[in-house]
């Protein structure tokens, strides 16, 4: 990857979280308008955005970005609300950043048209002359060379510079009011300076210069051997400076005296400034005794998901050799090879905890953007309904959480959809006018559960049956749960018409297409007139897990541990035969057992041995039938593949420390299958 490659990547990771981070705080202003607080954090997000945009040369952008900026101004200042008209022109604003975004990261030459949505934003500017002019007056009012925050080293380095042969400039600089980045002009002319010299003070702060938020002035203490002219010049030989204005200093002492006053009064306003802002990392390179102020510092780094899988794999690998190596000491019996694998095998758990802690992420990542979302598909269906999110910060593989946007956002829509009805009909079915979509996550064993729930209308197992009839799909039998797991079929669906939003069934082949690919499991529960919820089961990690070695007849298997709740011993006689399945009680609760022999067609060994595995699945507990516990075993997951992806009862396979190859157990599937084939009744 080149140079400009990696700065795009940057970029496009920096403009989509501050596009989602706007989204999120004009929501909130839409919700509470008073609050100022948001309008600044929407403000430095904006800036962020034109200052990257600038940087980068995407001239459309920060020309949007600019004239955004202006508007924010007004609704902090409240000379204008954040009523209706504004939020939605906002919104308006943030789809063409994102647009502009995605044409850029698609490599879309086609330049878009924003002038007739800067025109309104202009609209919204106008109108304000008078402040405006106001606020040009008070500027020129600090076009002048006073300095407000000198102190006695200041003094000092100027003093030991004329010893020197050094002169001390002070300087203004004003930049032209239309200016669209005016931290750019501070840097530009302070870079033309410093090829002549050294700049030892800046006013204001390089933190306020840098947020752009201060007037068109700003000042300076300049050290150079170069005369007053050709300081002056290189000052005003960048673009968007209309004047500068410089004084040498002859007495340095004489200097901080006149403006002690000034600096007293300014030192006050300056406080409340800093508490106001909010500190950024810039690579302003000022003076040595700027340099040594507080710094923020960011301890986090990003890092390429290309590199963590790399990273992940080799992980994998060690883990694979760490247990041939301890097969290999076993069978040498060395007390020698102990002391050292038994380190080696630390840190590898070490490791490997670590990378799996870097490679976890909040789903809040991907939740994060579904407000917006909903928002804007209540207006357009002309519905009442809300979103509601619970366990956003569960936690998920990256690589999972970064595929599950799509099947998520096509479940939140046919909610909206097909799901909600319209407030009228609510009504009359004695419902709240307003509906709510409903999303949960939170984790089980080692997997994670997502809900997509609504108060609507619910799956109508009769229109599927009837639909199902007119396609030649057979139904004879099937429950209604049964039925209403026909709408994930490809192609099937109830809807009498096809809307621009979603269509019950077009398309839910997809979502449960790309769950599969993940590793996960995705069903529906539906009551008419009350609702539905699709239940998405996904693996909480891809790469590594502690796995149960079991033996079932003569092969061994592998199941992931942190689904087992108990394993127990039992006696025959515990185990009843009821109807066509059997069951075990424990603690006076029925539990169905499943022989995995059955399940894979493999002779048991002994009946004297049987030993059952108690694993809960949801709101459901069953208990596996094994021929005999191995032990408990760190492994590294290798995927199938897609030739051999029907096979849903594998999670995938694992390489042993011999060798050898045993497969991963996929309990949650094949508790689902049994239980379907020989319909389990708990």
């Amino acid at each position: 990857m080149d140079e400009n490659s990696k700065y795009l990547e940057l970029f496009f990771e920096e403009a989509d979280e501050h596009l989602q981070s706007l989204n999120e705080q004009v929501l909130e202003l839409e919700k509470k308008p008073e609050q100022s607080e948001i309008v600044d954090v929407m403000f430095r997000s904006a800036h962020t955005i034109k200052g990257m945009a600038a940087t980068m040369g995407f001239d459309t952008m920060t020309k949007l970005t600019h004239n955004m900026e202006n508007v924010f101004d007004l609704l902090k200042s409240a000379t204008i609300q954040a009523d209706e008209q504004s939020i939605a022109l906002i919104f308006d604003c943030l789809d063409t950043l994102s647009q502009l975004v995605e044409d850029l990261r698609e490599d879309n030459k086609v330049e878009r048209d924003i002038s007739a949505l800067v025109e309104r934003l202009n609209v919204v500017v106008k109108g304000e002359t008078d402040e405006t002019i106001e606020e040009a007056d008070s500027t020129d009012d600090q076009f002048n060379l006073e300095l407000h925050k000198l102190d006695d080293s200041d003094i000092q380095v100027i003093e030991s510079a004329n010893e020197n042969g050094f002169n001390a400039y002070r300087i203004a600089v004003k930049i032209a009011e239309d200016s669209s980045m005016k931290n750019a002009r501070v840097f530009l002319v302070m870079s033309k300076l410093e090829q002549q010299g050294d700049v030892l003070y800046i006013e204001p702060s390089a933190e306020v210069l840098e947020s752009e938020e201060f007037g068109e002035v700003f000042k300076l203490i300049f050290l150079s051997k170069a005369d007053e002219e050709t300081v002056k010049n290189l000052a005003l030989d960048n673009s968007e400076i209309d004047a500068v204005l410089i004084e040498t200093v002859t007495d340095a002492q004489a200097l901080i005296q006149s403006d002690l006053i000034e600096k007293n009064e300014q030192e006050e306003i300056n406080v409340i400034e800093q508490e106001e802002k909010t500190p950024t990392i810039t690579e302003n390179k000022i003076t040595e005794k700027k340099a040594s102020s507080k710094q923020v510092m960011n301890h986090s780094v990003r890092v390429d998901i290309d590199k963590l899988d790399t990273f992940m794999n080799l992980v994998s690998e060690l883990v694979i050799y760490r247990t041939q190596l301890e097969d290999f000491s076993a069978k040498l019996q060395s007390a020698e090879l102990n002391e050292p694998l038994e380190q080696v095998a630390r840190i590898s758990s070490e490791l490997q905890e670590l990378v799996l802690k870097i490679r976890m992420q909040p789903v809040s990542a991907v939740m994060s953007r579904f407000p917006r979302m909903v928002r804007d598909l209540a207006n357009d269906l002309d519905k009442e309904f809300e979103l509601v999110i619970e366990g956003e910060d569960t936690e998920l593989d990256r690589t999972v959480v970064s595929e599950l946007g799509e099947p998520l956002i096509h479940l939140i829509r046919n909610a909206a959809d097909h799901g909600i009805e319209i407030p009228d009909k609510r009504l009359a079915l004695g419902k709240p006018a307003k509906g709510q979509i409903k999303i949960t996550a939170y984790q089980e064993g080692n997997r994670v559960v997502l809900t997509v729930s609504d108060d609507g209308k619910g799956v109508n197992p009769v229109a599927i049956k009837k639909s199902a009839d007119k396609k030649g799909i057979p139904t004879e039998g099937l429950s209604d749960k049964e039925l209403q797991q026909l709408i994930l079929h490809a192609g099937f669906s109830t809807a009498e018409e096809v809307t621009n939003i979603s269509g019950r069934g077009v398309g839910m082949d997809v979502v449960k297409q790309k769950i599969n690919l993940l590793g996960g499991t995705i069903e529906i529960d539906s009551v008419v007139d009350r609702g539905t919820v699709f239940k998405v089961n996904l693996p909480l990690t891809l790469s590594i897990i502690q796995s149960l070695l079991i033996k079932v007849g003569e092969e061994t298997f592998a199941m992931p541990l942190g689904i087992v709740q108990k394993i127990i011993k039992p006696e025959l006689t515990e185990i009843i035969q009821v109807h066509n399945q059997e069951i075990y009680l424990f603690e006076e609760v029925a539990i169905p057992v499943i022989r995995l022999n059955e399940v894979f067609d493999i002779p048991a060994i002994e009946e004297d041995n049987l030993h059952l595995i108690l694993v809960n699945q949801g709101d459901k507990q069953y208990a596996l039938a094994v021929d005999d516990i191995l032990r408990q075993q760190e492994i590294a997951i290798k995927k199938l593949g897609t030739e051999l992806s029907m096979m849903k009862k594998y999670l995938g396979a694992t390489i042993m420390g011999n060798g050898g190859i045993i497969m991963i157990l996929d309990i949650a599937n094949i508790c689902k299958e049994t239980s379907q084939e020989n319909n389990y009744e708990l």
